[in-house]
C-alpha cells in the first residue's frame, strides 16, 4: 500500500459516512480530499441510571459503550458516566433523541457537540491548523498526523487563499427588485453573465469558477438568493450544478433558515449554503465577515474548533460558547445538554441591590474642550479573569466566605479555577499581543490584519459577559453575570473618586469608560492619571485620546437632559467619534448621513470651541446647499433609500405606514418576507416605494426629506447656535 506524506492545513472538516472528510491544503498550494475514520460520542451519567438499561439502550441503537466517569460542572464532583459511541456521524443526532427519550435530557452530557467539533477537539487538527499527515495513496485515508502549530500562536504560518465575488448588479436584495445580471469578479476582472441564457449561462459561470478556481467564493445575498436561484434553474434545466471543487461526492449542503431575537433585534438567517472544498461566505449573511473579514474568521475558526464556513455564519456568542465546550472537555467536565441551573431566589430588595447592571451617569448636555476620555481595556472579561467569576464558583459551597464581591453579598471560590475565566484568560493575552503587533507594524497591510485579527478577539470578550446571563447558556448563570457588574460599578467609581482627587472634573462615565478634564492638562497629565487608576484599582485603564471638543448632546424630549451614549467630539488627532446620532443609525438615507459626516469633517478642524462656534456660518451654508441638491432633484434616489427590519411577519402589520406599505408590495409581488428581513424603499407620492421597482417617474417627497435634514443638522448645531427651522 502506497502512502503520501503531506504538510499544510486543515482546510475544512465535513461529516461524511464513515467518519470525516478532511479538505487540506498542501503548502504547494493544492487542495485534497482526504478521509479521516471518526466516530463521534455522547455522555448518560448519574448515579440513578442503571447498567443493564444502559447497556440494553446501546445494543438496540448499535453504539459502543465505555464505562467512566466525569466531573459534575457545578459541584465539582466525580459522578459515573457512560459514553455511547455511534458508528458515524449523520447518526449521532438521532441517537442522541433517542437516548433524550429513554432517560430524560437530565442525564445526557456531551450531546450537542457537532461532529466536526468532536473531531477538532479530540484530534487537534482543528480549522486552518497546520499539521503533517500521513496517508494511504489510494484513497487518502489518514494514518497518522502530527500538529505543527497551536491556536494559540501569534505568528503562525498561513497559506494566501484566493477570492472570487459573486453577486448581481446593482444595490440592494436582488429578489426586491426586477432582475439583473450576475457578476462574477476575480483578480480585478468581472465577467457579467445574463440569467435569460439559460443552461449556457450555467456552463458558463461553471466554466469561469472552474478557471479562477477561488479558495473563498463571496457573495451577496448568496444563500438568501444566488444559490437557491441557480439551484433552481439548474434543476429545472437538469443542468449539473457544482460550485464546489471538483470530487465525488461533491454538492451544496443546505440547513434552515431561522429568525430569532438578539439585543431587542429580530435578525433573520437565510438558510446556509455551504460547499465542499471551497468556502462560501454570504457577505449579507455574516455579521463576523462584515466585522473582521477573513483574517477573522479564520482567527476564530482556529480557536473555536468550528469549521469556517459554518462560523462565517453564527453569532461571536457560538464562538465563545464552543471555547467554553472545548475547555471542559479538556478538564473532563461534563457539558450539560441543556441549562438546567434556575436562578436563585431573590426578594425585591435582593433584586434592587443586585440587578442594577453597569454603573451609568447622566452628563449635563452641553460643549466642553481639551476633555480626556479613560478606557478600561475589556473591563468585564478582565473582571472575570481577575476575580474568577464563573457560574460554578459563584457562592461556592467549598470556601465560604471565598472572595467577597462588593455591595450585593455574594462570593466566589479561592479553591478552583472557573471555567468562563480559564477561557477567557488566553484571549485576552492574545488580544493584548495583537494589538501591540497592531501598533508596533509601520506596513499597512499588517497594521489592518492585526487589527481584523484582534477584533475578532474583542467580539469575543464583547459576548462573553452576555452568555453569562443568557437564559439558554449552558454555561450562564445570573449570579455570576451580577457579580461582574458589581465589580464594574466598583471600578468605575473608584476611577472617578481617583480623577476628582487628582484635581479633574468628572464629566461622564459609562460602564468601563470615563471622561474627565482639568485646565491646562496635557497629554501626560491623563497618562498620569491612567497609571494612577490602574495602581489603585488593579484594572488596566488607557488614554483613548484627547478631545479638542467634545458635546454631549441632549434628549429629544428633554432638552435638559443629556442622554448617557449620544454625544460626538474630535480628538486631537482630527479623528472623529460619535455615538447615538443620526449617521451611526441604520435606517438613515444616505444623504442624511453624508450630511452630517461632512459637517463633522469641517468641524474636526476647530481647535477651540471658540474656532467651531467661528465655523457656524460655514456649517449652515453646508446645510443649505444639501436643501438645495434635493429641491433641485440632484440626489439619486438610492441616496434617499430608507432602511428598515422586519420585526415581526408582513401579514402581522396592520398601521398604514411607509415601512408597511413597501412589506405589502412586496409580497405582492412575489417576494418572500420573513421576520428579520430588510427592506428599502424611498418616500415618495405620499407613501413608500420599494427602491427595486422604482420606474423613475416617483416624486420624492422633499418636505419629509428636508426635515431629515434640518434634523440631522440640529442634532450637531444645536448646542453650538441656532439652526434653520
Amino acid at each position: 500500500m502506497s502512502r503520501w506524506h503531506l504538510t499544510g492545513w486543515v482546510f475544512d472538516v465535513i461529516p461524511g459516512p464513515g467518519g470525516m472528510t478532511v479538505w487540506f491544503r498542501t503548502e504547494a498550494g493544492e487542495t485534497v480530499s482526504l478521509s479521516a475514520p471518526f466516530s463521534p460520542s455522547f455522555v448518560l451519567a448519574g448515579k440513578n441510571l442503571g447498567e443493564a438499561s444502559l447497556r440494553a439502550a446501546s445494543a438496540r441503537w448499535k453504539c459502543s459503550l465505555t464505562q467512566g466517569e466525569g466531573t459534575e460542572f457545578f459541584s465539582g464532583n466525580a459522578i459515573p458516566a457512560w459514553t455511547f459511541t455511534v458508528a458515524a456521524p449523520a447518526l449521532l443526532g438521532s441517537t442522541v433523541r433517542k437516548a433524550e427519550r429513554a432517560f430524560g435530557p437530565e442525564a445526557l452530557f456531551n450531546a450537542d457537540i457537532a461532529p466536526e467539533q468532536q473531531f477538532a477537539y479530540a484530534t487537534g487538527l482543528y480549522p486552518l491548523s497546520h499539521a503533517r499527515v500521513e496517508c494511504t495513496g489510494d484513497d487518502g485515508t489518514i494514518l497518522s498526523f502530527r500538529i505543527l502549530d497551536s491556536p494559540w500562536d501569534i505568528d503562525a504560518p498561513r497559506p494566501c487563499f484566493s477570492t472570487a465575488l459573486l453577486r448581481t448588479e446593482g444595490k440592494g436584495h436582488p429578489a426586491h427588485g426586477r432582475i439583473r445580471p450576475l457578476e462574477i469578479t476575480a483578480g480585478g476582472i468581472t465577467h457579467i453573465l445574463q440569467w435569460e441564457n439559460g443552461a449556457e449561462f450555467l456552463r458558463e459561470l461553471l466554466r469561469l469558477l472552474e478557471e479562477i478556481d477561488p479558495d473563498l467564493l463571496v457573495t451577496e445575498y448568496g444563500d438568501d438568493y444566488l444559490l437557491p436561484r441557480l439551484l433552481a434553474l439548474a434543476g429545472r434545466l437538469r443542468v449539473p450544478l457544482s460550485l464546489g471543487r471538483r470530487a465525488a461526492n461533491d454538492n451544496i449542503r443546505r440547513a434552515k433558515e431561522r429568525s430569532y431575537l438578539s439585543y431587542g433585534r429580530v435578525v433573520f438567517l437565510a438558510a446556509p449554503h455551504t460547499l465542499s472544498g471551497r468556502w462560501h461566505v454570504d457577505a449579507r449573511n455574516s455579521f463576523l465577515f462584515g466585522e473582521t473579514g477573513l483574517p477573522g474568521l479564520i482567527e476564530l475558526a482556529r480557536l473555536s474548533g468550528i469549521p469556517l464556513q459554518r462560523l462565517a455564519r453564527t453569532s461571536p456568542g457560538t464562538a465563545i460558547s464552543a471555547m467554553q465546550v472545548a475547555t471542559a472537555l479538556r478538564r473532563g467536565i461534563l457539558v450539560p445538554y441543556k441549562k438546567r441551573e434556575p436562578e436563585e431566589f431573590k426578594s425585591g430588595v435582593d433584586l434592587v441591590v443586585t440587578d442594577k447592571g453597569g454603573l451609568t451617569y447622566l452628563p449635563r448636555p452641553g460643549l466642553h474642550e481639551n476633555v480626556g476620555e479613560l478606557d478600561f481595556a475589556s473591563m468585564y472579561p478582565s473582571l472575570m479573569d481577575r476575580y474568577n467569576i464563573s457560574p460554578e464558583t459563584i457562592n461556592c459551597g467549598c470556601c465560604r466566605p471565598g472572595f467577597p464581591v462588593p455591595e450585593i453579598g455574594a462570593h466566589t471560590c479561592v479553591r478552583r479555577r472557573g471555567l468562563v475565566p480559564e477561557t477567557i484568560a488566553p484571549i485576552l493575552s492574545k488580544r493584548r499581543l495583537l494589538k501591540e503587533r497592531q501598533t508596533a507594524t509601520a506596513f499597512p497591510e499588517e497594521r489592518d490584519l492585526y487589527r481584523k485579527r484582534q477584533t475578532a478577539l474583542k467580539w469575543l470578550l464583547v459576548v462573553c459577559f452576555g452568555f453569562l446571563g443568557y437564559r439558554n447558556a449552558r454555561f450562564g448563570r445570573i449570579e455570576a453575570h451580577e457579580a461582574v457588574t458589581a465589580w464594574g460599578r466598583e471600578k468605575l467609581l473608584a476611577a472617578k473618586e481617583i480623577a476628582e482627587s487628582c484635581g479633574f472634573l468628572f464629566l461622564h462615565g459609562l460602564t468601563d469608560a470615563i471622561w474627565v478634564k482639568r485646565q491646562g492638562a496635557a497629554a501626560e497629565d491623563y497618562r498620569e492619571l491612567a497609571e494612577r487608576i490602574t495602581e489603585k484599582t488593579g484594572m488596566p485603564i488607557a488614554l483613548e485620546g484627547i478631545y479638542r471638543w467634545l458635546a454631549f448632546l441632549p434628549s429629544k424630549r428633554n432638552p435638559s437632559v443629556a442622554v448617557p451614549n449620544r454625544f460626538a467630539g474630535a480628538f486631537s488627532t482630527g479623528e472623529i467619534k460619535t455615538r447615538g446620532i443620526a449617521m451611526r443609525r441604520s435606517d438613515t438615507p444616505p444623504m442624511v448621513a453624508a450630511l452630517q459626516r461632512g459637517l463633522l469633517e469641517r468641524m474636526a478642524a476647530a481647535e477651540t470651541l471658540s474656532d467651531l462656534r467661528a465655523l457656524l456660518p460655514e456649517l449652515r451654508e453646508i446645510v443649505r446647499c444639501a436643501v438645495a441638491e434635493l429641491y433641485e432633484g440632484r440626489i439619486p434616489p438610492e441616496a434617499l433609500a430608507i432602511a428598515r427590519r422586519l420585526s415581526k411577519a408582513p401579514e402581522q402589520y396592520v398601521a398604514n405606514t411607509a415601512a408597511a406599505a413597501v412589506t405589502r408590495e412586496l409580497c405582492g409581488r412575489g417576494v418572500t418576507l420573513r421576520p428579520g428581513s430588510k427592506i428599502r424603499y424611498l418616500l415618495a407620492d405620499g407613501k413608500g416605494r420599494a427602491m427595486g421597482f422604482l420606474d423613475g417617474n416617483e416624486t420624492p417627497d422633499f418636505t419629509r426629506y428636508e426635515e431629515m435634514l434640518r434634523e440631522a443638522e440640529k442634532e450637531l448645531l444645536g448646542l453650538i447656535g441656532p439652526t434653520a427651522t
